[in-house]
């Protein structure tokens, strides 16, 4: 019998069956609910509050003095103030009648739990000093973790990649696996990822307006970037660095296309299927002294992969209606909250376009801020949509172009695999992500599950922005019965269901 990689067996045992949500389902310890936040205590501690673009404080909501000046070189702290704000800073508070608060981020993050942190080195500012920081999210602030120039071990750890020798800043994001998995036990890996994934869209899509071009790196060496952090392993690891070179400095014709490294350890006995998501991490991690092949990185993915499939299906051409952001898409992303319900209405085709070609841009953009869109598959459910009939379709992005497979309403069904949840059943569209993991495996070992789930959690993001530009609802589901949505789609178990978006008109428009 061929042995399974333990992303496969991950992702089988963390599946939901409706015969077995009882696995699944107990009482929430609320008393035992980790903090959202990490704690550093540093006399070296930056206020980015004076730095925001605002008249009144996001957290006091009291008058703010005009925003300091930029000043500094190459760049100053009110650039790395606004990036980290309309990266996942806190852009709403909600009072409770209790006296309790809850902060709402830029990103959105499954149950409410925050899992990703985020770190920032720099090197070689007039306005800050070399080092390492931690993005205090809860005051707006940076606490200084590690005075000095790191580049030498950043360059080195992250296997060479080109974009980081051009850089002065870079931006770390790490999980704090208990965080997710209080509540979502096993199953919380996923949310981790894609949890990051929407924090990762939202750098990427906002990081040009400071005038930064970012490059995720995905490929690193983790353990010493973990140590480099102070990082217990056993609780918090990295999971992302992005390179953020001012878009000046740098050649994105002289940067590798992707940064998408394998992984090659394997499970060394039954040890490995405790505490699987655990497990997984490191399993999927790359150590110092393994022979990574970047051979594969030095050309661009193969999306002839996506065009080809299904190709003498009913083609349905999207228009081409680019969005208008206005003067910044920072003030979507401070708008942006996931949709409670929506009210079954439809929308347009066009709008559809709109919100698709948003989404998959990085597919044309240079560089390409996913690390490997080949192995990622989408499909719709088109519920209501006005120039669409019903059905199930798959998406070709690079041709903007929807097959359709199967014409029929599926409200019921879509309403049952997302758990009942009636987001899916009046939602005008679900966006369904889908990956054949055993081929992923093959291309980048366990590690493969993290691109996947990052990408998804970036692309879920975008599709998040342009929804709520167009005046639309928009929610990411991760809880399914991940079979009966294979079922509808027609595809094999071999396939896995990454992320589920709905899309449609808000019940309060």
């Amino acid at each position: 019998m061929e042995k399974k990689a333990l992303a496969e067996i991950y992702h089988e045992e963390t599946k939901y069956h409706e015969a077995r949500m009882g696995k699944f389902q107990r009482p929430l310890d609320w008393g035992a609910q980790p903090s959202p936040y990490k704690d550093y205590h540093s006399e070296k501690k930056i206020d980015l509050i004076p730095y925001l673009p605002f008249q009144n404080n996001p957290f006091t909501g009291e008058p703010l003095p005009p925003a300091k000046e930029q000043g500094g070189y190459p760049f100053g702290i009110g650039e790395i103030s606004r990036l980290l704000y309309f990266t996942n800073g806190v852009t709403g508070i909600l009072q409770y009648p209790t006296g309790q608060t809850l902060t709402l981020r830029a990103a959105p993050t499954a149950g409410g739990l925050y899992p990703t942190e985020i770190y920032v080195a720099v090197r070689g500012l007039s306005a800050l000093e070399s080092g390492i920081y931690n993005f205090q999210v809860k005051d707006h602030s940076l606490v200084l973790v590690w005075e000095g120039d790191f580049w030498g071990e950043f360059e080195r750890y992250c296997m060479r990649h080109e974009a980081i020798a051009n850089a002065n800043l870079l931006v770390i994001m790490t999980a704090v696996y208990q965080r997710s998995a209080w509540r979502y036990q096993e199953r919380a890996y996923r949310r981790i990822l894609l949890d990051t994934g929407h924090i990762l869209g939202n750098l990427v899509v906002y990081a040009p307006e400071e005038g930064f071009t970012p490059f995720p790196i995905g490929g690193f060496l983790d353990t010493s970037l973990n140590r480099l952090l102070f990082l217990d392993e056993a609780e918090e690891g990295v999971l992302a660095v992005v390179a953020l070179p001012q878009r000046e400095k740098v050649n994105p014709d002289e940067i590798r296309p992707t940064s998408a490294v394998a992984s090659q350890r394997m499970p060394k006995g039954e040890d490995d299927l405790k505490m699987l998501q655990l497990q997984l991490h490191r399993v999927s991690s790359i150590l110092p002294g393994e022979k990574s092949d970047l051979s594969r990185v030095q050309q661009p993915p193969d999306l002839n992969i996506l065009e080809s499939k299904y190709h003498l299906k009913e083609a349905n051409a999207l228009p081409d209606v680019p969005i208008e952001w206005g003067e910044s898409v920072g003030q979507t992303i401070l708008l942006r909250r996931s949709t409670r319900g929506l009210s079954g209405e439809g929308f347009l085709k066009e709008e559809l376009a709109s919100i698709l070609e948003y989404a998959y841009l990085p597919l044309s953009a240079v560089p390409m801020p996913l690390f490997d869109p080949s192995i990622l598959e989408t499909y719709l459910v088109v519920q209501k949509v006005v120039g669409l009939n019903e059905g199930v379709y798959y998406y070709v992005p690079q041709k903007s172009e929807l097959r359709l497979l199967t014409a029929g309403d599926f409200r019921e069904q879509t309403w049952h695999f997302c758990l009942g949840q009636d987001l899916a059943r009046d939602a005008a569209v679900l966006v369904i992500h889908i990956a054949h993991l055993k081929r992923a495996v093959e291309k980048y070992g366990d590690r493969a599950y993290r691109y996947l789930h990052l990408d998804a959690g970036q692309i879920g993001e975008r599709l998040n922005l342009a929804a709520i530009r167009l005046g639309l609802g928009v929610s990411g589901i991760g809880g399914f019965y991940d079979d009966e949505v294979n079922a509808l789609l027609g595809l094999s178990l071999d396939e896995i269901v990454v992320y589920i978006t709905t899309l449609g008109r808000s019940r309060s428009s």
